[in-house]
C-alpha cells in the first residue's frame, strides 16, 4: 500500500518477463491494488500488459483479473473493453507505451502493427491516448478506479508532458498523483550532448469513474483546449467501437450529450465530415458505418 505520493522501488522484484522493455516493477500494480480495492471480489483489469507483470501480481495477490493486449488480439482502438471483459471492472490498471520512446511490435513481439500506439505520430498517439482512456474510464464501475502508469520523454529537443496529458484527458476525477522514481533505465548509461535535466521519474494518475465518457468529453476538452479538432474523432471512434455498425442517425444520437457541450449549431456536418476519413472509418453502405480494420 501506498505510503506517500513519492515512491521509489531500486529492486523491480519477480513479476512479469524482466526482459520486455519498458515493463514497470511489480511493487507499484501490487501498492496500487492494495491503496484502490474497496472489495476483494472486485475484477481488476489490465488491457495491456505487456510482458505479464500484472497477470503475475494479481495472480500470486488470489485476484480476480482479466487481462489482455494488442499481441493477444485484443485492440483497445477499436473493441470495446467492457464487452470484452463481460462485466464492469473495479479497478483498472494500464502502462501505455510512451508515445515512440520505445517501440513494441515487430521488436518485442509479431510484426509492426499499425494499431501500436508506439508506432504512431505524436498527434495519433494523442488522439489514441484519448480514445483509450475513453474506453478504460466507461469499462470501469462506477465508483471504481483506474491508474494510468505514464513517464515523460524529450525528443529531439522538445519536452513532451505526456503525464500531463493524461491528466488533461481523462474523463474521470483525479483522485491521486504518485510520483514514481525510476531505476536501472537503459538511458542511464548513455552519453548525451548539452545541459538538460535527465528525466528520472513516472507519474500514476489515479482516476475514480462517474458517468460515462462522452458525458464528460466536453469538460475533458475544455482541460486539453491545445487538442481542438481532435477530440470529435476520438468521440466518434469511440461510439463505434466494438464493431458495432451503425447509422448516422444512431451515431448522432449517441454524440448528443457531447454535441450540447459544444458551440456548434451544425455538428451534425462536422460527424459526416469526420466519418470522410478513410483511416478510421468504412462507409459500408449510404449512412452506415463501422471502424475501419
Amino acid at each position: 500500500m501506498f505510503a506517500g505520493s513519492v515512491v521509489s522501488y531500486p529492486d523491480r522484484g519477480h513479476w512479469g518477463k524482466s526482459s520486455y522493455r519498458g515493463n514497470c516493477t511489480g511493487r507499484i500494480i501490487k501498492d496500487f491494488l492494495e491503496s484502490y480495492m474497496k472489495r476483494k471480489d472486485g475484477l481488476v483489469v489490465d488491457p495491456s500488459i505487456g510482458g505479464g507483470t500484472s497477470v503475475d501480481v494479481a495472480r500470486e495477490m488470489g485476484l480476480r483479473f482479466v487481462g489482455t493486449d494488442l499481441h493477444q488480439g485484443f485492440n483497445l482502438l477499436t473493441d470495446d473493453l467492457a464487452s470484452y471483459i463481460g462485466e464492469m471492472a473495479h479497478v483498472c490498471w494500464w502502462h501505455p507505451p510512451y508515445a515512440g520512446m520505445l517501440k513494441y511490435s515487430g521488436v518485442e513481439w509479431g510484426e509492426p502493427n499499425k494499431w501500436d500506439m508506439s508506432r504512431m505520430n505524436f498527434q495519433d498517439f494523442t488522439e489514441a491516448l484519448e480514445l483509450a482512456v475513453m474506453n478504460i474510464h466507461d469499462a470501469v464501475e462506477r465508483g471504481g478506479v483506474y491508474g494510468i502508469l505514464m513517464g515523460n520523454m524529450r525528443a529531439k529537443g522538445t519536452y513532451y508532458n505526456l503525464s500531463s496529458l493524461v491528466e488533461r484527458i481523462a474523463p474521470g476525477r483525479l483522485i491521486d498523483e504518485v510520483i514514481k522514481v525510476q531505476h536501472n533505465c537503459k538511458s542511464d548509461s548513455s552519453s548525451y550532448k548539452g545541459n538538460f535535466v535527465r528525466i528520472a521519474h513516472e507519474k500514476l494518475l489515479v482516476f475514480a469513474k462517474r458517468e460515462s465518457s462522452l458525458f464528460l468529453i466536453g469538460s475533458m476538452e475544455k482541460r486539453a483546449a491545445a487538442m481542438t479538432g481532435i477530440t470529435w474523432k476520438a468521440a466518434v471512434r469511440r461510439v463505434l467501437q466494438g464493431n458495432k455498425i451503425l447509422h448516422l442517425k444512431d451515431i448522432n444520437d449517441a454524440l448528443e450529450p457531447y454535441a450540447k457541450t459544444r458551440d456548434n449549431q451544425h455538428w451534425q456536418a462536422k460527424v459526416r465530415q469526420v466519418l470522410q476519413d478513410e483511416r478510421y472509418f468504412v462507409r459500408l453502405k449510404p449512412g452506415v458505418y463501422q471502424l475501419a480494420a
